[in-house]
This record gives C-alpha cells, sequence and structure tokens, in this order.
C-alpha cells in the first residue's frame, strides 16, 4: 500500500493537514508518522510511490528551515499547498502556578514567546521536541512541574488537562503545509510556482531576477536566501510566484539563463 507520511507522532497538526490532503487523493493510500521532517522527505525521495507531508512556512515565525532546505537538497517536488490555523494550547498534570518546564517544538515555542514571558518570566526552562505531539507524550514520565506546547487534537485521550488554550503570540496563527512526491499529481489548476536559484556575485544581479519577474507582470508572494552550504557567503532565493508553471514558461527560461543555479521545486494547486 502507498504511504504518505507526516511528522508526528500521531496528534501533530503535520497530521491534520496529511489527513485533509488525503481526501483529495484517489488511491488507497496508508498515514504514517515519522519522527522528523528531513526523514519524511527522505523517505519520498527513496519511494516514488509515496508521498509526504511537511510544514514549510508559519505566519509568525516564518520559513520552517528542515523542510525548505531538505526539499532543495532532494529530489521530490511540491505537489500540493493548504493552510491550517493553528491553535496551541498549553497541557500539562499540573497547574499554571507550578510550570517550571515547557516543552514543545522550536517552531512552537517561539510563536508562543510573549505568552511564555508574560505567564513565567524567566522562572521557566525551554526544552525542544522534535514534534508538538511528541512534547505531550513527553509528560507522561514528568511531574506536574513540566507542560508542553500542543494542539488539541494531541491532548484528546491523555491523562493531563488543558491549563491555557490560544496561547499563541499573534492569534491569526496559520502554518502552510506542501503536500511532496517524486512525480507530478494533478489535483485541480496548478496556481503558484515555486523556484529556487543562485545568482552570480555581483552588483544588480538580484536585481536583474526582479526585473524579470516585473516585466511578465508576475506576483512575487515569497521570497527567501538561505545560505547554499557550498560556498561562504553564496546564497540560495526561494521564491514563489502565484501562475502554474505552463503560464510563466518564458519567464522563468529568462530567469534561468541568468542564474549560476537554478531547480523548479515544483508547480502545484492551492487545496
Amino acid at each position: 500500500m502507498k504511504k504518505l507520511y507526516f511528522l508526528g507522532p500521531k496528534g501533530t497538526y503535520s497530521e491534520r493537514a496529511a489527513k485533509k490532503f488525503l481526501s483529495f487523493l484517489s488511491d488507497e493510500i496508508e498515514l504514517q508518522p515519522i519522527s522528523t521532517i528531513a526523514k519524511v522527505i527522505e523517505l519520498v525521495n527513496n519511494s516514488p510511490e509515496s508521498f509526504g507531508v511537511v510544514p514549510i512556512e508559519n505566519s509568525i515565525e516564518g520559513i520552517v528551515r528542515p523542510a525548505i532546505d531538505n526539499i532543495y537538497s532532494s529530489d521530490v517536488l511540491i505537489t500540493a499547498q493548504i493552510e491550517l490555523e493553528i491553535n496551541h494550547c498549553l497541557i500539562s498534570k499540573g497547574n499554571l502556578e507550578n510550570i517550571k518546564y515547557v516543552i514543545s517544538h522550536p517552531q512552537a515555542l517561539a510563536q508562543c514567546q510573549k505568552f511564555i514571558v508574560e505567564k513565567f518570566g524567566d522562572d521557566v526552562e525551554l526544552i525542544s521536541s522534535s514534534s508538538t505531539a511528541q512534547a505531550l507524550l513527553g509528560l507522561e514520565d514528568k511531574p506536574n512541574t513540566f507542560a508542553a506546547i500542543a494542539s488539541e487534537d494531541a491532548y484528546e485521550g491523555k491523562e493531563f488537562k488543558i491549563i491555557a488554550r490560544n496561547i499563541s503570540d499573534v492569534k491569526d496563527n496559520k502554518t502552510r503545509f506542501v503536500l511532496i512526491s517524486k512525480h507530478e499529481i494533478n489535483l485541480g489548476k496548478k496556481e503558484r510556482t515555486s523556484i529556487v536559484f543562485n545568482t552570480k556575485n555581483e552588483p544588480g544581479a538580484l536585481v536583474g531576477i526582479l526585473k524579470i519577474i516585473n516585466k511578465y507582470n508576475l506576483n512575487l508572494v515569497y521570497i527567501e536566501s538561505r545560505p547554499s552550504k557550498k560556498v561562504f557567503g553564496e546564497y540560495n532565493f526561494f521564491v514563489d510566484v502565484d501562475k502554474g508553471v505552463c503560464e510563466i514558461q518564458e519567464a522563468l527560461k529568462e530567469i534561468q539563463h541568468k542564474c549560476n543555479y537554478y531547480k523548479l521545486l515544483g508547480s502545484y494547486s492551492i487545496l
């Protein structure tokens, strides 16, 4: 049976996203939780019939680096996108006044910084976990001085209590999740195209690319730079435009001609 891998364990926001993607896929596919984002991408890269779901960008904290770096360095394609509202809860065996340690995924900890400072000041230690649901599992053998930041989905069925709800610093907290595969799939009209490139190390090189985007009247909806990890001071630029690849072939050819390196990461539907 085909697999759809997601960042586990069960109860993560990634599982919620995976279930939404699953409703658009016609084949019989089994959901399988995986311990890290990098491993999800590796498994999809090594198994052509499988799919994966990873978070790629949060509205508060921005890019999810393990996702974008590992997608870029693999042969997988972004094949669809959804956005989910993120509603973090503080969950513990104890009460708010007991808490001395808070466990969660680094993104969730960062998204709740203001809440943590207001409630605990400097009197709490932050502990990173591989996912929000894994943080909650980590409470099982901990005293009531430990709390986890996780979703209400992860909390269901656990012998803990929610001691604070909707604790994100920005209430309209959303994360963009992408479906990845080794091959293109048709889930509707392609509305967005993602590319990565690096330019010549000379004045105006990036401006030249932006001029091409302007020339073809493309809406640049996302741009991010990341170290190339090959040469110090060399950066890759990740760019999203809100048109399918078939509509922007000429623009992409001109961009590629001006780049030292260019790669299409995917052209896909927004579900």
